[in-house]
Formats: C-alpha cells, sequence, structure tokens
C-alpha cells in the first residue's frame, strides 16, 4: 500500500483533472466552431471570437459550480481529516 501523501496527492491531481476538464474542454470546442466560423465568413473581428468564450465560461460557472462543488468538498475533507496523520508522520 502507498504511503498516505502519494495517496493524497494522487487524490488531489485526479480532482484537478476531473474539475478542469470541462473548463479546457469547453473553451477547445468553442474555439474549433469560432475558427471554422471566422474561416468560413472571413470576419477577423477579435470580439467575434472573445465573447462566446466568455459568454460559455460564465454559463459554465453558474451551472457547472453544481457539480464541481461537492467534488471539492470531498476532497477539502479528506485532506482535512488526514491532517493530524500528515503532521506525525515520518517524511525521512
Amino acid at each position: 500500500m502507498a504511503p498516505l501523501y502519494l495517496r493524497l496527492l494522487h487524490q488531489a491531481l485526479a480532482t484537478e483533472l476531473m474539475v478542469l476538464l470541462p473548463v479546457i474542454g469547453i473553451i477547445l470546442a468553442m474555439g474549433f466552431v469560432i475558427g471554422y466560423l471566422q474561416a468560413a465568413t472571413q470576419l477577423e473581428d477579435a470580439t467575434l471570437s472573445l465573447m462566446p468564450k466568455l459568454l460559455a465560461m460564465i454559463g459554465l460557472s453558474l451551472t457547472g459550480a453544481f457539480g464541481i462543488l461537492p467534488l471539492l468538498e470531498r476532497f477539502a475533507t479528506s485532506w482535512i481529516a488526514h491532517a493530524p496523520q500528515l503532521v506525525r508522520l515520518s517524511w525521512g
């Protein structure tokens, strides 16, 4: 069995990945759609590329937080519960 600090590090990286994947996926998808539309219409306006991404991120932060908050709550609870064991752990 792996040491406690390695299990907590693994949990931290997995949680980070689960939190960031929807954000990266939405930005990537919006970039492809906007790039396609700009190429098809030959428009090179900076507002056309910024506003849909900004609106998508606002929408994700308003609706996606309902799925992310319980995940972060479990993560924080686990780290707080293991804090006394980490303090007593021999790091040598």
